[in-house]
């Protein structure tokens, strides 16, 4: 639809027309399929349609594209979902200095908990501790939950990560 668009409409109506039909569709349940490495396939969805948006060739890197476009990558919508989910749950948590009594560089970090299987390891609530802890400190010491959201969006749209593992790295 996006495609058929182009020829006849404005950038501007585009863009509207992405975040109605396609970002609407990417958000819904991100937090639980987001993580799966099939969600690549959609992954290459969105870049397909951030390339047509912009009237771009195929072969033409979109990292810049969705800066421009202020897109978050469907990395970065798992990401925030996650982590935001992570930070509703704040009272819940234990941090590492409750856990043990000598001081190290991540005392400040939520304690992700001992996981035996692959199911508990990849659960939303442990992915969103671990996503959680490698926020810079900045955004983490935020106390409002509106504008911690306000400012994640805005680190993530800054970086545009391609996958969590390069978040992770980052």
């Amino acid at each position: 639809m996006i495609n058929s668009l182009t020829s006849i409409t404005s950038a501007h109506i585009l863009r509207t027309v992405y975040f109605a039909c396609f970002h609407a569709h990417l958000r819904y349940g991100v937090s639980l399929w987001g993580g799966d490495p099939e969600s690549k396939n959609i992954f290459r969805l969105q870049k397909r349609a951030v390339r047509i948006l912009n009237r771009v060739d195929q072969h033409v890197s979109c990292r810049n594209l969705f800066k421009e476009l202020n897109i978050l990558t469907l990395p970065c919508l798992y990401i925030r979902e996650v982590v935001c989910k992570a930070r509703i749950n704040w009272g819940q948590m234990k941090q590492n200095e409750e856990i043990h009594d000598h001081s190290t560089r991540q005392k400040s970090d939520f304690h992700a908990q001992y996981c035996r299987t692959t199911l508990l390891k990849n659960s939303y609530e442990n992915v969103g501790i671990k996503l959680f802890n490698k926020l810079p400190n900045a955004l983490k010491k935020i106390g409002k939950p509106q504008e911690f959201k306000r400012r994640l969006q805005t680190f993530l749209r800054q970086h545009v990560f391609y996958s969590v593992d390069e978040y992770m790295a980052f």
